[in-house]
């Protein structure tokens, strides 16, 4: 019973009782590679036996610069195992912020796929206390870089066997930078403990209800969070992993996860509007698809139904962030809600929503920080404690986020309902203030969603002379639709908001910009929005 909760725990079940389970990977040249969970095993014990020749001693940084793939599952695990500690980079962050995540981090060695070598050539001056960098392929292409080595050749002469040393479960395992909008990334520490406890729950039905008659293929990045702890979790249960590497294309991911049979995927709405739109021009099924999750903005409901009533399969929200491993909670509707029609579901326990995990609490608090009732219309700052949720970030900055008795204030707003789902209505600072009272972002881009002209919607503030600000919604609308700020604005009305809050205009955009984990960046918007009218750049 005293065992420690360490991640070689997980990857012992997992090659022995699903020795035999296969673990997929599509290249970035579109190639198929294919091995068993004996052989990660094998191949993650090589890679264990072959770090010591890296120089990176126990407790140091490892870092990967890498896609979804087979070789970063087998750093994902062999990394912790060996004692070590590893570092997802984020190939989408600028090379300034690319380069302060590595120098605080203090990375020693960096596993980089070779597509995305020119991202360290870019910082390779800087980047002297590096003692190693580790190409994911069978050859070290041509490179400015010093101290390269290909991954195959550095494993090849190992052992596959390894004895892994005496590690902490309350040790480190690995660390992720937080993406704000604001300032520097932020970095966030999990522990073998951590890892393990959110992989273990997260494989409930509580959470993304996965078990080993399940092939998992997830669009989440692995650089991104533990990839919703997939991995860790899939593993855990002895489930098909399946990975896609290299740039997303809607039709080849739709024919990957009808090949291998998936029965579970996770990726953000932006993916799943591009599956269902293949889907249709293709008419396409995905008749082993069980359901989806999907996390980091909220689905429209149309979407959501069209998932459901066209294509036979369960989208469910999560709610989630780096700092919480990332998961806290997921929209499973309860038993007793299935005498309810689907709409009043999706109204309670649906799109909108979270059920939190079990062992992790939250409170929602006002500005004084005293606890609000959840009651279903009283908004708070969401609050978040459990295993899994971050105590600080690296380094002690934003220290003013954690509370002295372990509560980390996630600047979430929220509201609660009698039925204990957890109904985020905005960021603090996404919340548009008119005349002194708040208006949801959020609710409002989920209501315009619901036209059918709409293809996708964000809700900026902007500054007004008279109330201070107001909502600005930015439209992408439906091929060939037309979208006008008063059938935005009468549908606004019947969807039960009041007048005061019903936008002054709108604007329409091709697309909207992403953050560098695929979330909206509204603070793009804002900087090409938040001018008065008629003083915007043009274009």
């Amino acid at each position: 019973m005293d065992d420690a909760l360490t991640l070689n725990r997980l990857l012992e079940h997992a090659t022995r009782f699903a020795a035999d389970v296969p673990i997929v990977t599509r290249t970035s040249s579109g190639k198929m590679r294919r091995y068993s969970y004996a052989e990660l095993g094998s191949r993650a014990a090589r890679l264990m036996n072959a770090i010591p020749s890296l120089g990176v001693g126990p407790g140091e940084v490892i870092a990967t610069l890498a896609s979804n793939s087979d070789r970063h599952l087998e750093a994902y695990f062999a990394v912790p195992c060996a004692g070590r500690v590893l570092h997802t980079l984020n190939p989408r962050l600028s090379p300034d912020d690319l380069l302060y995540t590595i120098d605080t981090a203090a990375n020693k060695a960096i596993f980089v796929d070779p597509e995305m070598l020119g991202l360290l050539e870019a910082v390779g001056d800087r980047l002297q206390r590096l003692r190693a960098i580790v190409v994911l392929d069978d050859v070290v292409p041509p490179t400015s870089l010093a101290n390269v080595v290909a991954y195959e050749d550095l494993i090849e002469a190992q052992p596959d066997t390894y004895s892994p040393p005496d590690i902490d479960e309350r040790s480190p395992l690995g660390i992720c930078f937080s993406t704000g909008t604001t300032g520097r990334p932020k970095g966030v520490t999990y522990t073998h403990r951590s890892t393990v406890l959110h992989a273990l729950t997260i494989a409930t039905g509580a959470g993304m209800a996965l078990g080993p008659d399940d092939c998992a293929c997830a669009m989440v990045p692995m650089f991104h969070a533990n990839c919703f702890g997939l991995p860790h979790a899939a593993a855990a249960v002895g489930a098909k992993q399946v990975f896609y590497a290299g740039s997303f294309d809607a039709q080849s991911f739709v024919d990957l996860l009808i090949a291998e049979r998936a029965t579970f995927s996770a990726a953000v709405p932006t993916i799943w509007h591009a599956v269902a739109a293949d889907l249709r021009a293709r008419g396409k099924e995905l008749p082993d698809l069980r359901h989806v999750i999907t996390a980091g903005a909220r689905p429209p409901a149309s979407l959501v139904d069209e998932y459901r009533n066209t294509f036979g399969i369960a989208m469910i929200q999560a709610y989630g962030m780096t700092e919480a491993s990332p998961l806290v909670g997921v929209a499973w509707p309860k038993h007793h809600m299935r005498e309810w029609d689907p709409g009043r579901i999706d109204r309670e326990a649906g799109q909108q929503s979270c059920l939190p995990l079990p062992l992790v609490s939250v409170d929602l608090r006002d500005d004084q920080g005293h606890q609000v009732p959840w009651d279903g219309t009283t908004m708070g700052n969401v609050h978040l404690r459990g295993p899994w949720i971050s105590r600080s970030y690296l380094g002690g900055v934003a220290s003013e986020q954690f509370t002295a008795d372990g509560w980390f204030s996630s600047g979430d707003i929220a509201v609660g309902s009698p039925h204990g789902y957890l109904t985020v209505a905005d960021r603090s600072k996404d919340l548009v203030k008119s005349g002194g009272e708040w208006i949801s972002s959020v609710l409002m881009e989920n209501a315009i969603c619901g036209m059918d002209a709409v293809a996708q919607a964000a809700v900026i503030a902007i500054p007004d002379p008279k109330w201070d600000e107001r909502p600005l919604p930015c439209i992408v609308a439906q091929d060939d639709a037309h979208v006008d700020v008063e059938s935005v604005r009468a549908h606004l009305v019947e969807a039960g908001f009041p007048r005061w809050q019903l936008p002054d205009r709108i604007e329409l955009i091709q697309q909207l910009p992403l953050t560098a984990v695929g979330k909206t960046d509204k603070k793009a918007l804002r900087k090409l929005f938040a001018a008065p009218l008629g003083t915007q750049p043009a274009g």
